[in-house]
């Protein structure tokens, strides 16, 4: 849970690089392209977003080697992360399929997490509306699977897609209300991805600008403690608010 919900970005992505090679040596296709698709997040976090997608694509070739259908689609809901950022069409399609596959096999918490990650990849597609309904579903089916803290990723993502329809009001509430269960939850990197979301918001509108510089110092630590290289422009973005 470190490395999940605090990064370490260095130690996470070496311990993973270290397990994914001695899968490969050890001719275990399942445990490798589970390790290498965890590795991905790491290298995309440090920029290394080329390595990402080599790690990517040998999990998805050892996941269809191993023939194991919730390594493959766990496998596929990293793929669909991966390409959030770079082809939102795409991952719109690896989270389908990463939501099929878990279905299947009667994956339940594994069905939630890729309509989470469905939603967010629509709403990156500029499906907004769309996206709104797939990340309610997806706080339902977390809710029922008792996992707070995706749940409260959920009304992050929930936040940022009312923001992209025009209503930051809603937005900001969702993203505080995520914000401050993260906080308890203990899963500070994505309390800090809310913050940063309820910053920008705030900058753009006008909105509870006094709460800016509280928000970006905040996730700004998170980002320093974790070994983020987003820390530095969230610090020089507090610098112009004269927040340090």
């Amino acid at each position: 849970m470190l490395f999940l919900h605090r990064r370490a970005l260095g130690p996470w992505r070496e311990s993973l690089a270290l397990g994914a090679a001695a899968a490969a040596t050890a001719v275990a296709p399942a445990a490798e392209a589970r390790l290498r698709s965890l590795l991905s997040p790491p290298l995309l976090d440090l920029g290394e977003d080329e390595r990402a997608r080599t790690e990517l694509d040998t999990a998805l070739a050892c996941a269809e080697v191993a023939g194991d259908a919730v390594v493959n689609a766990s496998v596929r809901e990293f793929d669909g992360r991966y390409w959030d950022r770079h082809d939102p069409a795409r991952a719109v399609a690896s989270c389908r399929a990463s939501l099929e596959l878990n279905t299947r096999a009667g994956e339940a918490r594994g069905a939630a997490i890729a309509t989470y990650f469905l939603g967010c990849a629509q709403d990156a597609a500029g499906e907004h509306t769309t996206a709104l309904a797939t990340l309610n579903a997806a706080h339902r089916m977390l809710t029922e699977c008792r996992d707070p803290r995706m749940a409260a990723r959920a009304t992050a993502a929930l936040g940022v897609a009312h923001d992209h329809l025009g209503d930051p009001g809603e937005a900001m509430r969702a993203l505080e209300d995520a914000a401050a269960t993260l906080r308890a939850e203990r899963a500070t990197h994505y309390e800090a991805q809310a913050l940063v979301a309820l910053a920008d918001i705030a900058e753009r509108t006008g909105l509870r600008r006094a709460d800016v510089p509280g928000w970006l110092d905040r996730a700004a630590g998170v980002h320093e403690e974790g070994g983020s290289p987003l820390a530095p422009a969230l610090r020089a973005r507090l610098r112009a608010w004269g927040g340090e």
